[in-house]
């Protein structure tokens, strides 16, 4: 039996007015680490700026598409086909792209640059959760664990290529977390858990015949010189922070408006601000996991659980990181809506209008506009 018709609805106010918070508090954040940053990185903090907010807007654009047509695409097989076939050639043709900083990683367009490993946070997501959703032999261990998890590999494997460590982990977690959603028998699923463990554990042990001696290096060891300024400006900060766009040890944070973003935070609103910016998102995912949840559609559930929990993994990595904790090696994963970081935004926000249109289509909430449309 699905939800009241009110009570999705308030879940689903609730949850726009935290992304609205979010938002605001993102834009402080980058408006302040930008100018930051031009003291030890050579950027126009303003032109920059103005960049953010065009991928911003593009974002919300994608989120207004994604919610109006999300539904009908996740349900047509030629159309997420062509998702699938459209994101592993966007990944291959990056590889023969104009190396930046030594990798093959970014795409040009114009004055922006488009990262398309980001779009394997979307797509994939959504490919494997219209896959199960037509998946009609439930207990068949090729169909519900194998057959997707070599389609997921060849996005995998051409991210790897790029080469791109820290973001191969996170769409192979993201992934793993959308085929748990997915399977629904529990035999097969209990293959899937013994399955990955022992491909874990073979990684694992044969790890340097898969990585590099720096990816090893830069899993296994801190980064003394940027985590060690991340934390002393989080320390400045204190419990309460120095104020709003206040604060002096965030200047000497490199790529504070990034991969650092918490250290910003961390000075400028101290370790009150932290957990108030960890609270959101974990409103966020929340809502997001139990609206999903009310319409009581699989697909659905699967979409949006597996948008949810990559958006907090990445808040939970990026945290960590700028915290300086000594396990966490320095990775590039961005604050999800809160770090400077065009493909990030855009991706996340399309991400997030697709799921909200789900939910909006498979629950009672719909019926409440048409009635007010015959009142």
């Amino acid at each position: 039996m699905r939800a009241s018709k009110e009570n999705i609805k308030t879940n689903f106010l609730f949850f726009f007015i935290i992304l609205g918070i979010t938002l605001f508090v993102g834009i402080m954040f980058v408006y302040s680490s930008l100018f930051a940053i031009q003291n030890i990185k050579d950027i126009n903090p303003e032109q920059k700026f103005k960049t953010y907010i065009i991928g911003l807007i593009i974002g919300f654009i994608g989120a207004v598409g994604a919610f109006l047509f999300g539904n009908l695409f996740i349900n047509n097989t030629l159309i997420m086909l062509a998702f699938y076939i459209f994101l592993n050639t966007f990944l291959g043709i990056v590889l023969f792209a104009p190396p930046i900083a030594g990798v093959t990683r970014w795409m040009n367009f114009g004055p922006f640059q488009f990262q398309p490993s980001e779009l394997a946070k979307l797509i994939l997501p959504a490919f494997l959760a219209f896959y199960y959703s037509k998946l009609k032999n439930k207990k068949n261990i090729i169909t519900n664990v194998l057959i997707p998890l070599i389609l997921c590999l060849l996005s995998i494997f051409l991210i790897f290529l790029e080469p791109d460590l820290s973001t191969t982990l996170l769409i192979l977690v993201i992934s793993l977390i959308t085929m748990f959603l997915g399977i629904e028998d529990k035999s097969v699923m209990i293959f899937f858990i013994i399955f990955m463990l022992v491909i874990g554990i073979t990684i694992f042990i044969f790890q340097d015949r898969f990585l590099q001696s720096y990816q090893i290096s830069r899993l296994t060891q801190e980064d003394p010189f940027q985590s060690q300024r991340a934390r002393d400006a989080i320390t400045g900060g204190g419990l309460s922070g120095k104020g709003p766009f206040a604060g002096e040890e965030k200047y000497y944070v490199p790529e504070s408006y990034s991969d650092f973003i918490i250290a910003v935070i961390g000075e400028e609103w101290g370790k009150i601000g932290i957990a108030i910016v960890v609270t959101l998102f974990l409103f966020l995912c929340y809502e997001l996991v139990y609206m999903a949840y009310l319409t009581k559609d699989r697909t659905t559930f699967i979409f949006c659980g597996a948008t949810a929990s990559w958006i907090f993994i990445q808040v939970m990595i990026n945290t960590l990181v700028g915290l300086g904790i000594p396990w966490m090696p320095v990775t590039g994963v961005t604050l999800p809506l809160m770090s400077y970081g065009n493909s990030s935004m855009i991706v996340t926000l399309t991400a997030i209008g697709w799921a909200l249109g789900l939910i909006y289509n498979n629950s009672d909430i719909r019926k409440i506009g048409e009635e007010n449309d015959e009142q």
